[in-house]
Parts: C-alpha cells; sequence; structure tokens
C-alpha cells in the first residue's frame, strides 16, 4: 500500500516553519535548486574520468488530481494549519495559507529535473529492522541522512544542505524523487519537508515519506510520475510539485547554468536542455551573448570570463605546482576595450564555479580563471569551502594555519602574474581613466595681500592618482610641497628670519592651520625649516599630470610605481600619500626604495624618496617597501629640486 506517513517525534523537538535548509536558499531559489541538482549529476558521472551529463529541465502544467496522494496530503496540510494558526508565529500562518490554497487548485505546475550519463542512485531499498546495516551512500544520503556528508575526495557536496534546495521551490514543499541505478533497481517516493503538527495522541516530526510505510522505504514505481515521464536509462529524475514559476524562469535558469557551469559546459562536461532550449560546447556562444546582452549586470563577470575561454589568441596561460598536490592552472586575459571585472574565477573538478576572488589589481583591466587540477588539492580545498561551496575559509581546514597560508600562497601567485602583465602591456592600453599623478613645480610668486581664495585654488587643482575617486564636491586638501624649498622661522607666523637672501618665492605654512595673509619672501630654503618657501620656476608649467601613472602591488608592504614626466629632472623627491573616502590625503610610510629604470642614486630621506637624472624620455620605475602591511589608496607626488 502507498500512502504517506509523517513519524512521530517521539515527544522530541517540533519542527517549525523555519527550516534551515530551506531559509538557505530564500532568495535565490530557482539558481540554487539548478545549481545544487546540476553538481550532484555531475559527481554521479558514469565515466568520472570524462563527465558526459545531461540535464533537463522541463515544466509541465498538470491538474492538481495527478499529484501523488494529494487528496491525504492536503488534509495533512489543513491539520498543520489548525495547529499552528494557534501560535504567534506570522511566519507560519502565511505559509501554510499559501501552501493550503495552492493545494487546492484545480491546476499547477511541476518542475522535473533529470540527469543521464549518470549511476543512478545505489540500494534504494533498506532493512529497516537492522540499523547496524544501514547504507549511508545512495538513496539514503538523499533521502534519510541530513547533514551527514557523504562524498569523498574531490566531489562538491553531500547531499547536505543542498538536497533543501528544491523544497524552497515548492508552494508546499513537496519533492518525488526516482531513480534507476547500475544494478538495474528502480525506486520512487515522495519526501515533504513540512512542519511538526498533532496526528491522534502524536506529534509528528515534520518530515512526511509517501511511499511503502514499512520503514519509509520506497516503491518501484508511482503512476503518476510515470505518466509525465518514462525513464529507460540510469540516472535520477526529481520533481518539485507546486512549482514556484515565473514568466523568466527559463531564462533565470540559463543564466544559473552559465554563470555556475561555464567551465564545464565549455569543455563538453556538461549539457543543459531548458525545455526547448540546449545549451552545449556548440551553442554556448550564442546563448552567452543574448543572456549578457538582456541581463548585463548579472553576467557581467561570466561574460569576461567567456571571453577568457574563448580569445584564445590573447590569454596567457601559467602553470604551477601546487606542494605535489595537483597544478593549479591560471588564465588571464587583459582588453582595456572590455569591461571586465578584475577578478578571477576559482572553478573545481568538473568546472563548477566556486567564488569569484577580488582585490587582485585595481589598475589592471583583466579577467582571470583559476582551475585546481588533481584530485589531492582539489580534496584539500574542498575542506575549506562553506556550506553553500561558495568561497574557502581556511578556518574550516583541520590544519586551518596551513590553510591560510596556502591559500594567500594562491592570491600572490596570482597578483604577481597580474603585475608581471601590467609591466609588458603598452602604456595606451593601460592608461586608466580618472587616474593621474602629478609632476608638482614651484607656483609663481603671488604678491602680498592675495586673498586665501587663490591659495585654495592652487591646491585644489594638483593632479594625483586617484585610485578611490574623489567626488567633485570635495577636492583634494592635500599638503603642497614644492621643491622642498622650505625657509627655517622661529615660529608658524608670517615673521621669522628666513637666512641669506635669495631668490624670492612664497611662503607656504606646512601645518594645517591657515594663513590670513600670503607674503611675499627672500630666501634660501632650509630643509628642517617649519615652513616652505615655493620659488618661481621661469619658462616652465608650475604643475602639470605625470603620464601613464601605475601603481602595481607586487606582494605584502612591496610595490612598484611607474610614471611619464614632461621633462628631465635633474634632482627630484617622490612621496607616497594615502587618500581617504573624504578625499583627505596622509602620506605614507616608506622603509626602502630600488630604481628599476628612468632614474638613478635612490635614496630614502625620511619618508621620501631622494632620486637623481629623472629621465623624460623613459618610464621611471621605482620599487618601494611600505612600513606596514596595509593595501593602500595611493597618490603619487613629484618635486623638482633647485
Amino acid at each position: 500500500m502507498i500512502k504517506w506517513n509523517f513519524p512521530g517525534n517521539q515527544d522530541g523537538q517540533i519542527k517549525g516553519v523555519a527550516d534551515a535548509g530551506i531559509e538557505n536558499f530564500n532568495g535565490t531559489e530557482l539558481a540554487s535548486l539548478a545549481r545544487e541538482n546540476c553538481q550532484n549529476s555531475l559527481d554521479a558521472a558514469l565515466d568520472d574520468a570524462n563527465p558526459n551529463v545531461l540535464v533537463e529541465f522541463e515544466r509541465y502544467f498538470i491538474e492538481e488530481d495527478k499529484i501523488p496522494g494529494i487528496v491525504e496530503y492536503r488534509g495533512i496540510l489543513q491539520k498543520c494549519k489548525l495547529f499552528w494558526d494557534k501560535s504567534k508565529s506570522e511566519k507560519a500562518k502565511t505559509f501554510l495559507k499559501t501552501a493550503v490554497s495552492k493545494a487546492h487548485e484545480k491546476k499547477g505546475f511541476v518542475l522535473r529535473i533529470s540527469d543521464y550519463n549518470t549511476t543512478g542512485l545505489s540500494d534504494p531499498y533498506t532493512n529497516s529492522s537492522d540499523a547496524f546495516d544501514f547504507k549511508f551512500d545512495g538513496w539514503n544520503a538523499l533521502i534519510k541522512i541530513d547533514g551527514g556528508a557523504n562524498k569523498d575526495g574531490d566531489k562538491a557536496g553531500a547531499f547536505g544542505i543542498g538536497k533543501s534546495a528544491p523544497f524552497s521551490n515548492s508552494y508546499y514543499r513537496l519533492v518525488f524523487y526516482r531513480t534507476l541505478n547500475q544494478a538495474g533497481e528502480r525506486a520512487s517516493q515522495g519526501i515533504s519537508r513540512l512542519m511538526s503538527y498533532p496526528d491522534g495522541q502524536n506529534m509528528t516530526s515534520g518530515v512526511g515519506y509517501y511511499g511503502n510505510p514499512d520503514g519509509n522505504n520506497p516503491v518501484e514505481n508511482i503512476i503518476e510520475l510515470e505518466s509525465l515521464n518514462q525513464r529507460s536509462q540510469t540516472g535520477t529524475d526529481v520533481f518539485v510539485y507546486g512549482f514556484k514559476a515565473n514568466s523568466d524562469w527559463e531564462d533565470e535558469i540559463i543564466t544559473a547554468m552559465l554563470e555556475n557551469f561555464l567551465m564545464s559546459i565549455y569543455n563538453g562536461q556538461l549539457c543543459v536542455k531548458v525545455q526547448k532550449s540546449e545549451i552545449n560546447s556548440k551553442t554556448l556562444g550564442g546563448y552567452m551573448e543574448r543572456v549578457h546582452r538582456d541581463y548585463p549586470g548579472p553576467t557581467k563577470g561570466t561574460y569576461g570570463n567567456y571571453l577568457c575561454l574563448t580569445r584564445t589568441e590573447d590569454v596567457k596561460t601559467f602553470s604551477m605546482d601546487f606542494h605535489g598536490m595537483g597544478t593549479l592552472q591560471l588564465r588571464i586575459l587583459v582588453d582595456p576595450t572590455e569591461k571586465l571585472d578584475r577578478k578571477v574565477l576559482i572553478v573545481r573538478k568538473a568546472g563548477m564555479k566556486l567564488f569569484r576572488l577580488g582585490n587582485i589589481s585595481k589598475l589592471v583591466p583583466f579577467t582571470g580563471i583559476l582551475e585546481l587540477k588533481g584530485k589531492a588539492i582539489n580534496n584539500y580545498f574542498r575542506a575549506m569551502e562553506t556550506v553553500a561551496h561558495d568561497n574557502w575559509e581556511p578556518g574550516r581546514h583541520s590544519d586551518p594555519k596551513q590553510a591560510k597560508r596556502y591559500y594567500e600562497e594562491i592570491k600572490e601567485w596570482i597578483r604577481g602574474i597580474v603585475a608581471e602583465l601590467a609591466e609588458h602591456t603598452s602604456d595606451d592600453e593601460m592608461d586608466v581613466e580618472g587616474l593621474s599623478g602629478v609632476l608638482q613645480q614651484e607656483p609663481e610668486a603671488v604678491e602680498s595681500g592675495e586673498s586665501d581664495n587663490k591659495r585654495e585654488n592652487l591646491n585644489d587643482h594638483l593632479g594625483n592618482i586617484d585610485i578611490i575617486k574623489r567626488p567633485e564636491s570635495t577636492p583634494s586638501k592635500g599638503f603642497f610641497y614644492g621643491k622642498g624649498d622650505a625657509g627655517k622661522s622661529e615660529s608658524t607666523s608670517t615673521k621669522g628670519t628666513l637666512g641669506p637672501v635669495g631668490d624670492p618665492g612664497l611662503r607656504i605654512l606646512k601645518g594645517k592651520r591657515k594663513r590670513k595673509k600670503l607674503d611675499s619672501h627672500r630666501g634660501i630654503p632650509d630643509p628642517e625649516g617649519k615652513d616652505v618657501v615655493s620659488q618661481k620656476k621661469k619658462g616652465r608649467e608650475t604643475n602639470c599630470p605625470l603620464k601613464n601613472v601605475r601603481i602595481i602591488k607586487n606582494g605584502t608592504g612591496v610595490y612598484s610605481i611607474n610614471f611619464e614626466i614632461p621633462y628631465d629632472v635633474e634632482y627630484g623627491r617622490i612621496e607616497l600619500v594615502t587618500v581617504g573616502e573624504n578625499g583627505k590625503s596622509n602620506q605614507i610610510r616608506i622603509k626602502g626604495a630600488e630604481a628599476v629604470g628612468g632614474c638613478k642614486n635612490v635614496k630614502m630621506s625620511g619618508s621620501y624618496i631622494e632620486t637623481e637624472g629623472l629621465s623624460s624620455s623613459n618610464r621611471i620605475k621605482i620599487t618601494v617597501h611600505l612600513a606596514d602591511s596595509r593595501d593602500y589608496a595611493m597618490e603619487v607626488n613629484v618635486y623638482e629640486h633647485n
């Protein structure tokens, strides 16, 4: 006899509406359903070394009376509603009101998800009287086990939280499973992850089974399932009844497939059919272009990854043996004409997306794909994955310190490659709008009595490198240091001794306090002075932008500073400042610097870099070592000495 059975909870925990597994997928129900089911199918491929898996998504509009056990299930929903209507849980009341209403409609949707060229689920029939003979994989892993990992090695999931995804797509949390396995066994069974409710004198556990009530086992066939679709090949089917179907559900699934399984489809490991649409290695390009056209925001990163796969003549490929566990293979595409996301897609075995690694370079317009090749390396990093398989968290690993070190090693390897590519890319290609530096020369002397507005205007128009671009309404208020020409004074007032008489210059206070007026002075600069005498340089502009400025992170606290100047400078000084979102800047402490090209005799003077022979005909390249390991949004200022 086939019937519904909701086991009692033995006076234990009462299950409410907020099922943790189902709640995890709220907001991304359909995309999560597609991702979780396709990953399970890839993990069950008949040929694990060369998967060629087909997954079908097909929706039907059926009479509700064609749902297996629907009459009995309506009664269960009503019992559940009567019980929870007495509670204070508005969420439970709302869910059950909708569930009862949808279950009584004359027609509704059901979604079938079927895979082929897969093994099916093993051991569907167990002897419930012998607990020691319980099987922990196959059918039981899907139907009976909650939160027990059953996949080993480099497999993706554990039929853990992912198996809740189909229920989040059902108005009344009703899903049926069917399989034909390699042993020729057929099995079908319905599952309801509902809520606890009183049944006679007993309180139920909240999880119900439709099939053989003896041991809550499956049956060989359920007529209603066979009338929708018949299976003749090994594999597994999922039927989601009460399917929450939007008008664009097909596009949503296709987008999710491209986002999560781009590599799998491109390599021919996975083919997906959604109603009449078939996405495979041959049709991938057409679907990618269409979806990116219609949904440019959500597919920005995916489209860039697609270009990284298909534009082979422009893509650089790198590989590295990783501690003997396997190989890291990195593809990088640099192209300033495309809106690339400056991230690297991390994919595990069979090409499933894990996440996109960012914070690599804010300057280089690139995208990349990193593949983990080898069972051992996939197994190692799988131990770091979050429950949703969308990030690495070293703290989850059995050896978190080593895991963190290995993770950082991968990131530094990628950053080094991107920085190297930046060095070998033409300057025109690497010029990024909104980024600039400044060659600061002395402003012309201002006659005594001119207003503070002219001083403000001078500072506001200094060029800089905006890694974090300032809003136009909050221009830079950074300090101006001209030619290192500092006059020594006894106080911070406009009066004081400047030393021997020299060329006329403008006295500028180095502190934060503003002068009420600007006075002209004569003097020779004293580096120890509290003020700056900014002197006139005839025949040249007082300030102008640097060209093709790049700041590239080479490692922790180590940066390459590259730029061009408009004319040769015999003696110069360079400083780095950090810029906040409020537009304020502060000097960054530098502990060391080395000349790479375009200058000579680089040495440190406090936190300034002193140089000789800055050439306008060659790029000036300097490697700097910061005093700390923090990441900064930086500006470069260059000053010419007398």
